[in-house]
C-alpha cells in the first residue's frame, strides 16, 4: 500500500478514469479534476503528492494551471500531453520549476 496521493488532472473523462484505475490498482489515492480551475480548487482543500496534468483543456490550460500552482507550492507536476515540440517541452519545463 502506498500512501502518496495523486492529483490526475485531464478534461477527457475516459483517460482520468484509467489513469484512477490503474494508480488506484497500484496502491495510490488518486483525486481527479476536469480542468485547471478544478485542480486549483481542488488543492485549497487537499495536498496531492505529485499532479499529472493534461495540457490541452479549456479554461486555464496545462500551462497556466502549472504556473499557479508553483506560485503557492513544490508539488512535483508530470506534464502528459499528446503535443511534442520543443518550444511545448521548453514552455512545460520553465514553468514546472
Amino acid at each position: 500500500m502506498n500512501d502518496a496521493t495523486i492529483l490526475v488532472v485531464d478534461d477527457e473523462p475516459q483517460l482520468r478514469r484509467v489513469m484512477r484505475t490503474t494508480l488506484t490498482d497500484l496502491g495510490y489515492t488518486v483525486i481527479d479534476a476536469k480542468t485547471g480551475e478544478d485542480a486549483l480548487e481542488l488543492m485549497r482543500h487537499e495536498r496531492p503528492d505529485l499532479i499529472l496534468l493534461d495540457l490541452n483543456m479549456p479554461g486555464i490550460g496545462g500551462l497556466e494551471t502549472c504556473r499557479a500552482v508553483r506560485e503557492t507550492s513544490e508539488i512535483p507536476i508530470i506534464i502528459l500531453s499528446v503535443r511534442n515540440t520543443e518550444r511545448e517541452k521548453g514552455a512545460g519545463a520553465r514553468r514546472g520549476r
